[in-house]
């Protein structure tokens, strides 16, 4: 009878420890996803000639890009659109990258993952995303 007891403890406490590391997982994933920041202010070429986009890859609404910047793996990097679609069909949206340089790290190759839903163009099935340097993504 003790035997069993402590088998069922044993077995409800290992289930609360799984879960446990599967939402912190989970949270850790959704904190690599990074939005993308509307800001009708943006000036495109303002630091265009700091950074290289190496590679540009979409899944789903998820763009993966691979930036050659003086940056660290922990600086803050933004992929911006100033809101206003280019007119053609489909629509085009415009889009750059925000970061801070840092002087310790320099040419350094990182990666980040944005979430692109948000600048669909809502009345078209496809929008045309530009960014520098790089072929059209059609989303």
């Amino acid at each position: 009878m003790a035997f069993s007891r402590i088998f069922f403890s044993a077995i409800i406490l290992f289930s609360i420890l799984a879960a446990n590391t599967c939402s912190k997982k989970t949270e850790k994933m959704q904190s690599l996803v990074h939005p993308v920041v509307i800001d009708k202010s943006f000036d495109f070429s303002a630091n265009a000639a700091s950074y290289v986009i190496k590679e540009a890859v979409l899944k789903d609404s998820l763009l993966t890009l691979t930036i050659e910047a003086a940056l660290c793996e922990e600086d803050v990097v933004e992929l911006v659109f100033n809101g206003n679609y280019l007119k053609s069909m489909p629509p085009k949206a415009q889009l750059g990258i925000r970061f801070t340089e840092n002087s310790k790290c320099v040419k350094n190759k990182i990666v980040r993952v944005f979430n692109v839903s948000s600048i669909k163009y809502q009345r078209t099935k496809t929008t045309i995303l530009l960014l520098p340097n790089q072929e059209p993504i059609t989303y």
